[in-house]
């Protein structure tokens, strides 16, 4: 029996989209493929909030931020979170649900604090991102893009949602010979790629599909052959194109690391 979920697109007004709508749609045709109806709603006001199983939050541009934060700090999300429901926060929604983050002339505010790290200016970074295969996540190397001046610093042993072959990532772990991205910690999935990104990469939709059904074996092998052969292309050009000073960030991280010394 097909089970139902409903996902929640939160506040789209307050930031600018980036194409970040297409996250809805993306899980509405994995869910399908999955067996699971999935319903979408769009919350634009703080009275129409409703319960549901999934919350995307975000888009791009730090102007939104703090109407965002308001908006969901008038909301019951906080409570709907410890009760398991998932988040998935892109980019300007990652700093809203962060537990502090910067404005454009650098001024820290706090957020709503659903996810362990803080968010902190750095110089401007722009480009196609190319994450790492995590077999802990069934997740095969991914695609994205990334746009921002930001450095987000994970606390509490929060884990990255991905480690990067191309691209700046959170830009804290150098020293490690690794590049993280994001952040995973428990329901709360952050990142700040863009694509629309559950489109570019469906593994992804099935991650927020397994966490929002808590279903802990792997999902069946799916055939996406337009999908593949896409990100495929894209995933060539960005190693084509990476500036050479990466070619560390493509070796293991211990083995980078043994570089350094």
């Amino acid at each position: 029996m097909s089970r139902t979920l409903t996902v929640a697109t939160l506040f789209p007004l307050a930031t600018v989209a980036a194409a970040d709508e297409a996250n809805a749609s993306a899980l509405v045709r994995r869910g399908a493929a999955r067996d699971l109806t999935v319903e979408t709603v769009t919350v634009d006001r703080a009275d129409s909030f409703v319960g549901a199983d999934v919350y995307l939050v975000g888009g791009t541009g730090r102007g939104g931020v703090a109407a965002l934060v308001e908006a969901l700090t008038s909301t019951d999300l906080a409570a709907r979170v410890a009760d398991g429901a998932v988040v998935l926060a892109v980019d300007a929604g990652l700093d809203a649900i962060a537990r502090s983050w910067v404005d454009p002339s650098g001024a820290r505010h706090q957020g709503l604090g659903l996810a362990p790290l803080t968010v902190h200016s750095a110089p401007e970074v722009t480009g196609t991102v190319v994450t790492r295969p995590d077999a802990s996540l069934d997740l095969p190397a991914l695609i994205g893009w990334e746009a921002n001046d930001l450095r987000t610093v994970r606390e509490d042993d929060a884990r990255a949602l991905f480690t990067l072959e191309v691209g700046a990532g959170n830009r804290t772990d150098e020293a490690v010979g690794e590049t993280s991205e994001g952040v995973l910690a428990g329901s709360v999935i952050g990142t700040r790629l863009h694509g629309p990104l559950l489109a570019l990469n469906p593994e992804l939709a099935d991650l927020v599909l397994a966490r929002a059904t808590q279903r802990s074996e792997q999902w069946p092998a799916l055939e996406s052959p337009a999908v593949d052969r896409a990100r495929r292309e894209r995933i060539a050009e960005a190693r084509r194109t990476a500036p050479k000073a990466e070619w560390r960030s493509r070796l293991p991280g211990p083995v980078a690391a043994r570089l350094r010394r």
